[in-house]
């Protein structure tokens, strides 16, 4: 059997779909899938070992260019591509308009996803052939295992989900601590002078503390809060590289980003620090993600001491 997975965006999003394609795979057997996505995230379905290949659309980089887009030789050229082969199910687990319209539609294949009451933008679920509901209280990992269950007939599996993340490397872990400070959305940020305070009662408790930059900005701003401190600034040349380096840390702290979620996809002791945004449906499900929340919906209001006191127990194992 042979699936085409759309989600192409977010980094979390797409992690978050990665379960579903593991229980597909457990109890299907001979199943293999290929996925439309961003290019950015373009490293994140290959990581999953039943996933063969990706299909690259720019959607993001056409944002407010639709007309421009329809008549484009890019588009058509995508379309090509979409329509070239035939499979058994086209799983939109995106449920937007932009994916189900602009991707879904033009492919081949039983077109599923979820119904007018279940996506996040309703119009979607007019492209579809076959309609699913699932209940938008539920966390967007179990959405989309149940999405994939209907989808291809099964009953959701009773078990902690498993993105079965593979990165085609040995993994040894390392006494290293991984500070994700960085995020698109202001109002998740950090004070500076708080991550500072971390890193600088981190240091003595860790042989390594590594914090990933994803753009010249994010450098700029943890440069700035590192100065003079010995840490190691890593520039995000690809997610398989911060995935590999996340996956061989003893503990990691992050905003709430994408990566916060491929270190909790990965398994690792993780505190993510949550302000503005609700974890109940979005956040980190992981037996060793701890959650620590703004009483106030505001980062600010994230004490330092409290961050200090969780990295000092998870170093406490190197000490």
């Amino acid at each position: 059997m042979r699936v085409l997975v759309v989600k192409t965006s977010s980094m979390g999003d797409l992690v978050h779909t990665l379960p579903a394609l593991t229980d597909a795979t457990d109890v299907c057997g001979d199943i293999r899938f290929d996925w439309v996505c961003e290019p950015a995230f373009s490293d994140i379905p290959l990581w999953h070992p039943s996933v063969d290949n990706f299909l690259a659309i720019p959607l993001r980089r056409w944002k407010g260019k639709l007309f421009r887009l329809l008549l484009s030789h890019d588009f058509a050229a995508f379309k090509q591509v979409l329509g070239a082969e035939r499979y058994d199910a086209v799983i939109d687990a995106q449920g937007l308009l932009k994916s189900a319209f602009l991707i879904t539609r033009f492919t081949d294949g039983p077109k599923h996803g979820f119904d007018r009451q279940s996506a996040k933008e309703g119009m979607a679920s007019s492209v579809y052939d076959v309609k699913h509901r699932v209940a938008r209280s539920k966390h967007a990992i179990s959405r989309t295992r149940e999405l994939f269950a209907k989808v291809l007939g099964y009953s959701v599996p009773e078990t902690n989900p498993d993105a079965s993340i593979d990165l085609g490397r040995p993994r040894e872990l390392a006494d290293r601590l991984v500070l994700i400070t960085q995020t698109s959305r202001q109002a998740k940020c950090w004070i500076s002078e708080r991550w500072r305070a971390v890193i600088e009662d981190a240091i003595p408790r860790f042989s390594e503390v590594v914090l990933p930059v994803g753009s010249e900005a994010d450098y700029e701003m943890v440069l700035d809060m590192s100065d003079g401190l010995p840490v190691r600034i890593m520039h995000q040349a690809s997610l398989d590289d911060v995935a590999f380096e996340i996956s061989r840390a003893r503990a990691v702290v992050s905003v709430d980003t994408g990566l916060a979620h491929v270190a909790d996809a990965l398994g690792k002791e993780m505190l993510a620090l949550y302000g503005p945004t609700k974890p109940r449906l979005v956040g980190p499900v992981g037996a060793r993600s701890q959650i620590l929340r703004s009483p106030t919906g505001k980062m600010t209001d994230i004490n330092a001491s409290a961050v200090i006191e969780w990295v000092s127990q998870a170093g406490k194992v190197s000490d």
